[in-house]
């Protein structure tokens, strides 16, 4: 669906080592300008490494930057805007404090974003530009995008159009060092020592990267820039594709990397130091655990990622399709790892679909919908745990997996819906209904009320409903239903559950043979 006319908008990011605003016009996925460009180095990161917080003096300094980026938006007479946090804010332990000073010094709202989000606003870019414009993989080999930042480290892994593997380790940069005290990281040991801590850290997944036979590995931002040029390489284009053996002599020529070598040699920054000496033992780590063929250094930022993601996902472009169904397929294997019945899932998704569909002018936007495929997949995972109790199984088994494309707060929404979607009615009495905000609320009725009858149309787990129509006559929602089998447990059930959807949608439902 093309915008009616080219989308100007701003996208500001408050960082660990900078603070930016990027002004740009969408036209198009693949008509993207940037207007103007401003950042603006800062230690902010440093501090947090150190005191675990931002004194009142940085939150002035943030502020003060921020007011200078609004007059920017003026002059470009820019009116549609996003402000973005991650680690610096996210990790901050006075970090309400800081939301709180910045909307009042500034009128703006931060969104922070957790980790998973960070990662995937990234992969979205990086994966439409390695793979459609300048196709730098081949799509019949598998690559790992690495993504280490001071907060974190994602691993993703895609073959062509498949995305094969995502986890999230919640151990970045600044996490790595903080487990160390001054006198630690000083020591002449401290190298070896922090080598084998993230050889450990590493571990649990090294055999499972390996079964994936991982052509290339991708590093990208300002961490992977700084190492190309520390091996000599310009990084003037998107993509620098090498052989590791360069990358494996850089780590050689250490004797032991430290960040006091790092800038003793090249006249790094300490902070800058301290951040880069972890991310590259790690990378060097994961190489040799992969044996990649190739290593691409790419210079996205997340600063671009989200830039370019805003237009795609504003204009509602056909790739957002894309990255779904991606997300569901790996939603999909998180549930085969507990062994659920993937017909039946694949069944009460289906199903869920074609309800939410329908329901669309009854307050159930495109995104409810989509988290509630992903409710529809996972409903079943606690039964690996237990029969007894398996909703509240499921609830923790979500909530303790990232969950690729979807924030904290959407997968909290899924968790609780799979905790609800076989017994109980969602209450302020359940603690973990308590806790959500009022819309996540009115998110989880909604899906637990649509799930339940989806469920229903299969409830023997046997297929006997070949295919539904739903239509809406005088405000009844009647489900027509292909079958040539006797669905009398199907029809109990449905009728059961027909009365919680009635409560929460305002309306009756009934289900009717024939008519498909």
């Amino acid at each position: 669906m093309a915008l009616p006319k080219v989308l100007r908008y701003a996208i500001l990011h408050v960082g660990s080592s900078s603070m930016s605003i990027t002004i740009l016009e969408y036209a198009g996925i693949d008509d993207v300008r940037v207007i103007d460009y401003a950042s603006r180095e800062v230690t902010f990161g440093e501090e947090l490494f150190q005191t675990s917080r931002l004194s009142f003096k940085t939150i002035e300094e943030i502020c003060s930057i921020l007011k200078g980026y609004k007059q920017l938006m003026m002059d470009y007479n820019v009116t549609r805007s996003r402000l973005y946090g991650t680690t610096v804010i996210r990790e901050a332990h006075n970090r309400r404090s800081i939301l709180d000073q910045i909307f009042i010094q500034t009128g703006m709202r931060v969104e922070v974003i957790d980790m998973p989000k960070e990662v995937y606003f990234k992969y979205a870019l990086l994966y439409y530009e390695m793979m459609y414009c300048q196709k730098a993989v081949d799509p019949s080999k598998a690559c790992l995008f690495v993504d280490i930042t001071s907060g974190g480290v994602g691993l993703t892994v895609w073959k062509g159009e498949r995305l094969l593997f995502q986890r999230n380790m919640h151990s970045g940069s600044l996490r790595v060092m903080e487990s160390f005290n001054r006198n630690q990281r000083a020591s002449i040991s401290f190298s070896r020592a922090i080598t084998e801590y993230l050889h450990r850290m590493i571990s649990p997944l090294r055999e499972e990267l390996q079964t994936f036979d991982i052509d290339s590995i991708i590093l990208s931002g300002d961490e992977a820039r700084l190492m190309a040029q520390l091996m000599g390489y310009n990084q003037s284009e998107s993509f620098i594709t090498i052989s590791p053996d360069p990358f494996n002599e850089l780590i050689s020529s250490f004797d032991g990397i430290t960040a006091t070598k790092l800038i003793s040699r090249y006249k790094i920054p300490e902070f800058k130091a301290n951040i880069l000496m972890p991310m590259m033992i790690l990378f060097y780590e994961i190489i040799s655990a992969i044996e990649p063929a190739q290593l691409i250094f790419s210079s996205f930022s997340f600063s671009q990622g989200i830039s370019w993601f805003y237009g795609v996902e504003a204009e509602n472009n056909p790739y957002m399709y894309q990255l779904r169904e991606q997300n569901a397929d790996l939603a999909r294997a998180i549930a085969a790892r507990y062994h659920t019945d993937a017909v039946h899932d694949k069944e009460v998704e289906r199903f869920s679909s074609l309800f939410c569909n329908a329901l669309r002018h009854k307050g159930l936007p495109e995104r409810w919908g989509y988290l509630c495929r992903i409710a529809s997949i996972l409903c079943s995972v606690g039964k690996f745990v237990s029969l007894r109790n398996h909703g509240e199984h499921a609830y923790h088994i979500v909530m303790g997996t990232d969950i690729f494309g979807l924030s904290e707060e959407e997968k909290q929404v899924v968790a609780t819906v799979v905790y609800y979607h076989y017994k109980g009615n969602p209450s302020d009495d359940d603690e973990y209904f308590r806790v959500l905000t009022e819309l996540q609320k009115i998110q989880v009725t909604k899906l637990v009320a649509i799930i339940r009858v989806a469920c229903a149309l299969d409830a023997g787990s046997n297929q006997k409903v070949e295919d539904i129509r739903i239509e809406e006559v005088e405000n009844t929602l009647v489900v027509h239903v292909k079958t040539k089998e006797n669905i009398s447990l199907e029809w109990w059930t449905f009728n059961r559950d027909a009365l919680y959807f009635s409560e929460i949608f305002g309306m009756e439902i009934s289900l009717a043979i024939g008519g498909v």
